[in-house]
């Protein structure tokens, strides 16, 4: 029998916790603040959700992908794509070989033959077989594994730019053709602010937090408007977002199956711990009307 090829995974024991049994614990205390939402009326096609340490934003990641699982009839998809990023704009989207992916609860199954659906210059993927060294996709992977242990990964890197919004529209044509049997879980986090990011315009992370509110906003209500492209811009522009082109593609999938937005919650590093930088956090789900 040939030897699965499996990616080893570079941050546990850093960014989230190193053992099942630590993993587990740390999701358990998450559970409570995740029921306080109320569920969506109709079932969700993609969601948006942070990308940091867990110790910052674990429980609004795990928050956003346990409510739109929630509201899937099925309760598991067969197929969930997370989106990650930090690309720039000329960047091919990065696409993984792959079978497998390691994580501390055992591995998560990818999906490496739906790179197929990339061929083609609209949106030829880059093959990226080494270390990544990158937490957009990696961190959200433990939370997959222990709230849809049974669904397979499509993992894919979005840079900001045409790609993303033509990418968006196939997945919304693959969805469409099989309803209910997949989920998009994007990842973003916000504005990076302060000096060690070389973006202060207001001061101190303290006194620039209501200008990092702000500015976390301009990317946040064209979401809420499913207008990727004015996403895009904002995260690029107004630096409001480091993966902007993994959750436009999101939205543009969710724009065309017509679903409808919901905020979830927005707060950022500051409000966990107070120091001289801070990250902007929101979670995002994007649903089907209810009946």
């Amino acid at each position: 029998m040939p030897e699965i090829l499996e990616r080893a995974s570079q941050l546990a024991g850093s960014w989230y916790p190193g053992s099942a049994v630590e993993i587990e614990a740390e999701i358990g205390s998450w559970r409570d603040y995740a029921r306080s939402f109320k569920p969506l009326p109709g079932p969700a096609v993609a969601a948006i959700a942070p990308h940091a340490g867990w110790f910052f934003s674990g429980r609004l990641a795990f928050a956003s992908l346990s409510l739109a699982l929630d509201s899937l009839e099925k309760g598991r998809p067969a197929l969930i794509v997370v989106l990650g990023g930090h690309l720039g704009k000329g960047d091919p989207i990065i696409a993984f070989p792959e079978e497998a992916w390691s994580t501390p609860l055992g591995p998560v199954e990818l999906a490496p033959g739906m790179n197929g659906e990339l061929d083609g210059p609209e949106l030829g993927p880059g093959i990226w077989s080494g270390p990544t060294g990158d937490n957009t996709i990696e961190v959200l992977l433990p939370l997959v594994k222990s709230l849809a242990p049974g669904s397979r990964v499509w993992a894919l890197r979005v840079p900001p730019g045409p790609k993303a919004l033509a990418l968006g529209a196939r997945l919304a044509g693959l969805m469409a053709e099989k309803p209910g049997e997949t989920l998009i879980l994007a990842s973003t986090d916000l504005t990076h602010y302060g000096r060690a990011y070389g973006f202060a315009p207001a001061g101190p992370a303290g006194k620039g937090e209501e200008f990092r509110l702000q500015n976390d906003r301009t990317f946040i209500e064209p979401a809420l408007a499913l207008d990727p492209v004015a996403m895009m811009l904002a995260g690029t522009g107004n630096k409001a977002a480091c993966s902007a082109g993994a959750a436009a593609a999101a939205v543009e999938a969710a724009r065309i199956l017509g679903a409808r937005p919901r905020l979830l919650d927005h707060y950022s590093s500051f409000d966990v711990l107070p120091w001289e930088q801070s990250v902007g956090y929101a979670g995002l789900a994007f649903h089907l009307p209810g009946d």
